[in-house]
């Protein structure tokens, strides 16, 4: 059997990939990667509601985990506000601050 026709060599015997080809292949990846928002419990919305709360109230420090389509990321302070208008909480970190989207919560852990 040809070498070409085993493995990965049908790809590695054609040495060219046009930059749009690149791209797309890295496209693809992502959108095989993406995921949806999870559901969450009512139980759940009140524990992370009274640690918001308790975190304005008497300045403790949280770890307020945030969705992300591809991967989500940690947010490490206090809560110095919350924006019921807009539906934000605004966490004071390390460099400043970071305003949260109560929807983009998945969950909220006292420190």
């Amino acid at each position: 059997m040809s070498k070409k026709l085993q493995g990965n060599g049908l790809w590695e015997s054609s040495r060219m990939m046009l930059p749009q080809h690149k791209e797309r292949i890295i496209e693809h990846q992502k959108q095989y990667n993406k995921k949806s928002h999870p559901i969450i419990h009512e139980d759940e919305l009140e524990t992370m509601n009274q640690n918001i709360s308790n975190s304005l109230r008497y300045k403790e420090a949280i770890k307020v985990k945030v969705f992300s389509e591809y991967d989500d990321h940690m947010v490490c302070g206090v809560v110095t506000d919350i924006s019921q208008f807009k539906k934000k909480i605004r966490v004071e970190i390390e460099k400043g601050f970071e305003w949260i989207d109560f929807d983009e919560i998945v969950s909220v852990q006292l420190m």
